[in-house]
């Protein structure tokens, strides 16, 4: 019983080093957010009064609206004042960014 306890804990130690590395690995949408965006659209998705015509996140309109890729799309290409990031940022942390955008409800 023992031996069947210590393979559980290592299978179990094996899984989360597994899952620590694929998050690791992938963008986190988050800080790439608030590093890059929030300084206009709020860290909670509010646009900052200074920046005029920056989109409300927080939107329910918006986020019923507005499908994943789109915002991918405008971040990539920008939209009115602001610049594209594709030269910047990977397809992999744009993709992050705006989904991180459709967790601001």
């Amino acid at each position: 019983m023992k031996r069947t306890g210590s393979l559980l804990v290592v299978v179990a130690v094996l899984a989360l080093v597994g899952a620590t590395a694929v998050l690791a690995e992938g963008a986190d949408g988050k800080a790439l957010y608030d590093a890059k965006c929030a300084m206009c659209h709020g860290k909670d998705g509010v646009a900052k009064p200074m920046a005029k015509g920056a989109q409300n996140f927080n939107d329910p309109k918006f986020q019923e609206a507005t499908k994943l890729e789109a915002i991918e799309t405008v971040i990539a290409d920008g939209k009115g004042k602001m610049k594209g990031y594709k030269d910047k940022l990977s397809a992999d942390e744009i993709k992050a960014i705006a989904t991180h955008v459709k967790t601001l409800k």
